[in-house]
């Protein structure tokens, strides 16, 4: 039996880069951990456009800034 191999080629993410302030977090770290990556495509009457990508990476300390008076902090409860 001969086994037959082909080339595959993998990308992963290295770094995190928030959109908003340029704080790069690697991707192995703990502050990664934390970022929040939001991709959507715009529906039939969005003011971004019918079918465009809407994406954004923001840093936790971004997204407190920007959002944290309407954000919900719950603690969580374990069993």
């Amino acid at each position: 039996m001969m086994k037959k191999f082909r080339e595959k080629v993998v990308q992963e993410i290295s770094s995190y880069v928030c959109d908003r302030c340029g704080r790069e977090a690697e991707a192995q770290g703990g502050e990664a951990e934390e970022f929040v990556s939001i991709e959507r495509v715009g529906g039939y009457g969005s003011i971004f456009g019918d079918g465009n990508r809407i994406s954004v990476d923001i840093c936790q300390h971004c997204l407190r800034d920007v959002l944290g008076e309407w954000l919900r902090i719950v603690p969580l409860s374990l069993p």
